[in-house]
């Protein structure tokens, strides 16, 4: 477990501590159709997420930037090791037992049409993430959410993690 002792220090000094985050991530992603509720990246690692091993972050803010201009709607699955969520362009079919690992999802459905491309941005999200023991990476998946079909390319979606590590 991760050990943070704020209470020696005064409120700035505890703001002063935190370290905030802004990670790249480019999935793989299905270069085909996806059904809805197929997966369109499995789990990509978010490297030194966190400060230490088994360590733990908040998630601030997600922003996936869409170069194929698709715009719908997507689940972006957390967790704290490298299992499968289910195979690429396929139904999420994770199992009972991984499914433990699983942090949290967080749900982008509206996006900033910016002509050959779309961008989605949800801040103030709060969800405390945690690494597993050796590691400070934490992985994330895509699972689409948009009621039909999308079509995308391999290197389609670029993603910005903001964290606020302990």
């Amino acid at each position: 477990m991760a050990e943070t002792n704020l209470r020696g220090y005064s409120i700035d000094g505890r703001l002063n501590k935190m370290d905030v985050d802004i990670i790249d991530v480019d999935p793989t992603c299905e270069a085909a159709g996806n059904a809805d509720g197929d997966v369109i990246f499995t789990f990509t690692e978010i490297p030194n997420c966190v400060s230490v091993d088994a360590g733990s972050c908040l998630l601030h803010s997600v922003q996936l930037l869409d170069d194929d201009d698709n715009g719908g709607a997507i689940d972006l699955v957390f967790q704290s090791d490298n299992t499968t969520l289910g195979s690429i362009g396929a139904a999420v079919s994770e199992s009972d037992a991984n499914a433990g690992d699983i942090l949290g999802y967080v749900s982008l459905t509206t996006y900033f049409d910016g002509i050959a491309w779309q961008m989605s941005t949800k801040t103030n999200i709060g969800l405390v993430l945690k690494a597993a023991a050796s590691t400070k990476s934490i992985y994330v998946a895509g699972v689409n959410r948009s009621g039909s079909s999308q079509t995308a390319t391999a290197a389609g979606i670029h993603l910005k993690i903001g964290v606020i590590k302990d």
